[in-house]
């Protein structure tokens, strides 16, 4: 069917008749489906059929109607689009909440153990020095005092106030023209004694530097009193392992 086949009838197009009656054209569309709209099917086309004995105005209050009532569904759609946008908006600030305090109890904690790693590190630095300070400067002042304190290895064992007994090497013979009996005689004597040196006791008890610069001083002024507990070879101090020292000590 052509144009010419319909001249006797007025035809329009769906947008021209919904903007005449203030409808939708998905409505206009909706009601040629339905079949209460007059139309035609022109070169793959829909037109609305209008005659003088149609009275479309009849329909108006109807589809007034659907129109509003497409329009309060669409509006519907719309706020519930809206309230859930809203609740993921929601949900997206209370999670970057959460985020935003764990990120900062993570930075807390890690600025805290840095400053405990800091302080171990200092500590130890300062124990290496103390301990480096009095293995090289005690000796050479001790030296420039007279004396010699020989520090050695410290023992496996705890630290005691009583003094160990341990062997020590014999004297050297200072007389060459002594006679032979009185040689033996002072041998025997040696071998009996237990002499330490001063530097083992100050070793074993862990002396700071202060701490062993004035406990030699105690036991030089014991030795020039006559205590026999202590006795000086070759610029090195000796102490007896069978006494006890408290008095010096304290």
């Amino acid at each position: 069917m052509s144009i010419r086949d319909v001249t006797m009838q007025k035809l329009l197009k769906p947008s021209e008749y919904a903007q005449m009656h203030g409808l939708s054209r998905q409505s206009v569309y909706a009601k040629i489906k339905r079949g209460t709209l007059p139309s035609k099917k022109i070169d793959g086309r829909y037109y609305v059929i209008v005659t003088s004995e149609s009275a479309p105005d009849v329909d108006i209050p109807e589809e007034k109607e659907e129109r509003k009532i497409e329009q309060i569904a669409l509006i519907d759609e719309y706020k519930e689009i809206i309230r859930a946008k809203d609740e993921t908006i929601e949900v997206l600030k209370a999670s970057i909440q959460d985020l935003k305090e764990a990120n900062a109890q993570i930075t807390q904690t890690l600025q805290e153990e840095i400053m405990l790693l800091k302080q171990a590190f200092h500590e130890m630095k300062t124990l290496y020095q103390n301990h480096t300070q009095l293995a090289h400067t005690l000796p050479k002042e001790m030296e420039e005092e007279g004396s010699t304190i020989h520090l050695e290895p410290e023992s496996e064992s705890k630290p005691q106030v009583e003094v160990e007994e341990v062997k020590s090497p014999k004297e050297k013979k200072c007389d060459k023209t002594s006679k032979k009996s009185q040689q033996t005689k002072e041998s025997a004597s040696h071998e009996e004694d237990c002499w330490i040196p001063l530097g083992d006791l100050i070793q074993r008890q862990q002396y700071n530097y202060n701490k062993a610069k004035q406990v030699v001083k105690r036991f030089k002024k014991a030795y020039k009193r006559g205590d026999k507990r202590i006795k000086k070879e070759n610029g090195i101090y000796f102490i007896s392992c069978y006494d006890f020292y408290e008095d010096i000590l304290e």
